[in-house]
């Protein structure tokens, strides 16, 4: 199949020796799109007005933070509290009323339903992530791009073949868009396809790791490491996905 520039990525990450080509994709699209948040985002409003309103979760926060320029954080972080409290702001009544209002024995308090208000509106904030949003965007395009090459490319499913699988999350990624991105047939032969892939790459890992707990016995201590080394972070990650960043040494 003849290389279109939506399938160059995906290429690129499957020529690469990794635990997950996903998570690189992953990974590198989210060094790219924190680079473009405190860069030509800024001058964008309709992404301004977005991250006003959505705001960053606690990992993006971190690494946002630890990015050099401190100003287009400071920036965002500005115009992002202005909205909070414009939308905590709404409850200033309620609250009044509240702190004013007389229990009675057989009277049904208003704290219940202002717990309830309060809590929707926190959660919304707290769980709101421009750059998760974006992330998970572009990731089910990647699926679907790589769903439609392993289907129509013979190269690019001998890549597949030949690769270390995926891990879990994407694997769920994979088998859940399946259905969407293949016809029934396909459908029919990757599903069986991915699961063996996935049990023969997490017997791979488990290998490693046991023998990474042996190497700790002094009965084994002339044992060759092998491949067992890193074992317990490529362990975690074939489980979880990646959890490093560049600046953590990955």
């Amino acid at each position: 199949m003849k290389e279109k520039i939506y399938t160059i990525p995906v290429n690129e990450a499957y020529d690469t020796d990794c635990e997950c080509p996903m998570c690189l994709l992953e990974k590198n699209l989210e060094r790219e799109t924190l680079d473009y948040t405190l860069g030509a985002a800024m001058m964008e409003p309709d992404f301004r007005e977005n991250s006003n309103k959505k705001g960053f979760c606690r990992r993006h926060f971190s690494m946002l933070f630890d990015m050099p320029n401190k100003l287009p954080l400071a920036l965002v972080l500005d115009t992002h509290l202005e909205q909070i409290r414009k939308e905590l702001d709404s409850y200033s009544k309620s609250a009044r009323s509240l702190a004013a209002e007389k229990g009675g024995l057989f009277k049904k308090s208003g704290a219940d339903d202002f717990a309830k208000n309060l809590s929707e509106t926190l959660d919304n904030i707290a769980d709101g992530c421009v750059v998760c949003e974006k992330i998970n965007h572009t990731m089910e395009r990647y699926a679907d791009v790589l769903l439609y090459m392993w289907a129509n490319d013979e190269k690019f499913k001998a890549k597949f073949d030949n690769s270390k699988g995926v891990c879990l999350r994407h694997a769920r990624m994979l088998a859940s868009m399946a259905k969407k991105s293949l016809n029934s047939a396909q459908c029919a032969k990757f599903l069986p396809t991915l699961y063996e892939k996935e049990m023969s790459q997490l017997r791979r890992i488990q290998d490693d790791i046991h023998k990474f707990t042996l190497k700790f016995d002094y009965r084994n201590k002339d044992m060759e490491w092998g491949t067992a080394q890193d074992a317990p972070i490529r362990a975690i990650e074939k489980i979880t996905g990646f959890i490093k960043n560049d600046a953590e040494g990955k």
